[in-house]
């Protein structure tokens, strides 16, 4: 057998390229004596790297919650409950308390958007259909003109 000069792996003698590497150079066959492997030493375990300190965030400020919160909350809630009953009153009220809460509230401008939205379509579609149901406004009004 034949051992390749590039890696050292043996071949059989008809090889013309190692059959590990590719390599066309060998040793004849007894032109060196052989070596023996060199062994790999198992060192112990590198010990894991300390973990990386997260870095710290100072908390986020909160604004606080006041009354004019509590007014958009009571606003969004009365336009939903306007829905489906009390629309007279609960309507007007939620079109008030979400605008008083959307120009003086610190925290729920989005919730005082929606209560305005929801409760200004729920009193418009309200007050078509109470003046279709008086004969004050004709059919076309509620249902469309092209039904």
């Amino acid at each position: 057998m034949k051992k390749c000069l590039n890696c050292g792996a043996e071949n059989k003698n008809e090889n013309l390229f190692c059959s590990s590497c590719g390599n066309k150079e060998f040793t004849e066959p007894n032109d060196l004596p052989v070596q023996p492997q060199p062994t790999v030493q198992m060192n112990e375990p590198a010990a894991a790297p300390p973990p990386m300190p997260q870095p710290q965030f100072p908390p986020i400020p909160r604004k606080p919650f006041g009354v004019f919160d509590l007014l958009t909350i009571l606003g969004f809630v009365s336009s939903i409950v306007g829905l489906f009953c009390s629309w007279v009153v609960l309507e007007p009220l939620a079109i008030v308390s979400s605008l008083i809460g959307f120009i003086k509230g610190t925290r729920s401008k989005g919730l005082a958007a929606a209560g305005i939205v929801i409760a200004v379509i729920a009193f418009i579609i309200r007050l078509f259909l109470s003046l279709y149901d008086n004969n004050v406004i004709g059919k076309w009004a509620v249902e469309g003109i092209f039904r």
